[in-house]
């Protein structure tokens, strides 16, 4: 059975050495790079399965290595772990919205690092599932039991509000119509106004955007509807 290979990306040597001890005795094939421009040469060169990327790396950042992974049809479909000092949520929403699969602060649990890449490689061998994350800018949804956060604190949303961002997120970049929205929202009630999306989705943005005035997540279609935009996320 072929092993699968991982790219260990960090200029910490001594890192480097013990996450590459640790997945050498899990049973993968380990390759190394300590900046990004050699760890953008060791992918065009050895296909790797996984990479475990530091961000702050000498030459090319791992942001960068990251969006050119995921630019390049050779290789946007390599799975990549950003293994990194920074703990900021918007370091990690801004990770997610580059495409990193996971995403590890240090100091870590090499054993924990190992389950992880276990995870990662299951999920990428059983090919595209639907979404479970949802980022933009400061929100991050967890579409599973849809659990909306804003700059990592909980907030609440009501019945209809769920409603109404959950269609949203259904087809994202797509602008749904306030009769869209209305049938979702409030099924077959009668004498519902369309009003009354507009007013759900004011108190949407006033919970959710930075500047409910100037919104980036939820936008109007003038004359159509509404359209979410951002990052959806395995």
């Amino acid at each position: 059975m072929t092993k699968n290979k991982i790219l260990i990306v960090d200029d910490e040597r001594q890192l480097v050495s013990l996450v590459s001890l640790h997945m050498t005795m899990s049973g993968y094939e380990v390759l190394t790079a300590n900046d990004g421009e050699a760890a953008l040469s060791c992918i065009s060169k050895d296909n790797p399965d996984l990479v475990i990327l530091d961000l702050m790396l000498p030459k090319i950042d791992g942001w960068e290595v990251c969006k050119l992974l995921r630019a390049d049809p050779k290789t946007k479909n390599i799975s990549v772990i950003m293994l990194t000092a920074r703990s900021e949520t918007e370091d990690k929403l801004k990770g997610f919205e580059c495409g990193a699969d996971d995403y590890v602060t240090k100091p870590f649990s090499p054993r924990e690092l190992v389950a992880r890449v276990k995870r990662v490689l299951v999920r990428a061998e059983k090919g595209p599932s639907a979404p479970t994350r949802y980022s933009c800018g400061d929100v991050d949804i967890d579409l599973v039991d849809f659990t909306v956060r804003v700059k990592g604190e909980d907030i609440h949303l009501t019945e209809k509000e769920t409603a109404i961002l959950k269609a949203l997120l259904k087809k994202p970049g797509e602008f749904l119509t306030r009769g869209q929205l209305l049938d979702t929202a409030w099924g077959s009630e009668d004498d519902v106004e369309y009003g009354n999306i507009d007013v759900h989705i004011s108190h949407l943005r006033e919970k959710l955007e930075k500047n409910p005035e100037n919104p980036q997540m939820i936008k109007t279609v003038k004359g159509a509807g509404y359209i979410v935009e951002g990052a959806l996320n395995g």
